[in-house]
């Protein structure tokens, strides 16, 4: 099935850095995350005080997805200094004019929200980001060739549903560009920015550094249908496409307990998750997901 957007396959290490800072100061979501509630321990011990202040008092809110938008369209993302001598050197005007053509609601001091900005992505590349993280940025530039070349000729819905383990982005609010950005710190959480024509998916690219006998993504498939509650809502999918208040209604239980089953499902490649915007907006079985792990799982046994 085509789609009625362009699609695009992009990754550069500044990226990454940006999701790296995502992961750490969303330390609510750690014990969701693959990395664990031990990685943000650990680097917190190599930060200096100014640095975790400063990450402390940065929320995940307008601010930081317009820092997003801002290093998306810097014209030379070859490597983190080069963007971060660009920030640097960016003029008020000059910000205004790179992200007025997607929003129209600005920080209300633009140099201080740059110096702000500036110091904290300089910062963590120096004292974390820089030289600890090779083998990641290797395997996501690996990662993205390899979905660049699928991507040649194949721009469909499949594609992405098979990039991003599950999404379907409706082509609603103007959406004219969908950009998936493979993302490592995160995993198996996805993060989506919308800007109204431009969406910006960071997607879990499903990469694994270290040298595991068995699969993570099987392991996770396999654990996420040990419950019978998720059983049961998978069961009720079959075939159609509901809603989050559906699915409640019908699971019987609180909202809270149904969304973190379908969190665990989503993150294990067995629900499709319609997207308009940022929101979600429906859920339907994804069968994929079932085959992908009978082969993994077989093909571990034999």
């Amino acid at each position: 099935m085509t789609v009625e957007y362009e699609i695009e396959v992009e990754f550069e290490p500044v990226y990454e850095l940006m999701g790296s800072i995502h992961t750490f100061i969303c330390k609510k979501s750690n014990k969701k995350i693959d990395l664990g509630t031990s990685w943000s321990s650990e680097v917190s011990r190599r930060l200096s005080p100014e640095l975790l202040s400063a990450l402390a008092e940065t929320e995940l809110d307008n601010e930081w997805k317009l820092l997003n938008l801002l290093i998306y369209q810097c014209p030379a993302k070859g490597s983190v200094d080069d963007v971060l001598g660009w920030l640097e050197g960016l003029t008020v005007g000059e910000m205004y004019e790179t992200l007025a053509e997607y929003v129209s609601v600005f920080p209300g001091q633009m140099d201080q929200f740059r110096s702000r900005m500036h110091f904290l992505l300089s910062e963590w590349n120096r004292q974390y980001f820089r030289g600890s993280n090779d083998a990641v940025i290797s395997s996501l530039q690996r990662h993205t060739g390899e979905r660049q070349k699928e991507l040649n000729g194949n721009a469909t819905a499949d594609f992405i549903n098979k990039t991003t383990n599950g999404f379907y982005f409706l082509p609603a609010d103007r959406l004219k560009k969908l950009v998936l950005i493979p993302q490592y710190h995160f995993q198996p959480v996805n993060i989506i920015y919308s800007f109204g024509p431009l969406t910006i998916c960071h997607y879990a690219a499903r990469i694994s550094i270290a040298d595991e006998e068995i699969s993570p993504y099987m392991y996770r498939t396999i654990r996420s249908l040990g419950e019978k509650s998720r059983l049961k809502i998978l069961h009720s999918l079959g075939g159609e496409r509901k809603t989050f208040t559906e699915i409640v209604k019908q699971a019987g239980i609180s909202k809270g307990i149904v969304h973190d089953h379908i969190f665990s499902l989503r993150c294990a490649g067995l629900l499709h998750a319609y997207i308009e915007g940022e929101n979600v907006t429906a859920y339907s079985l994804r069968l994929e997901g079932i085959q992908r792990m009978n082969e993994q799982l077989l093909q571990y046994l034999k």
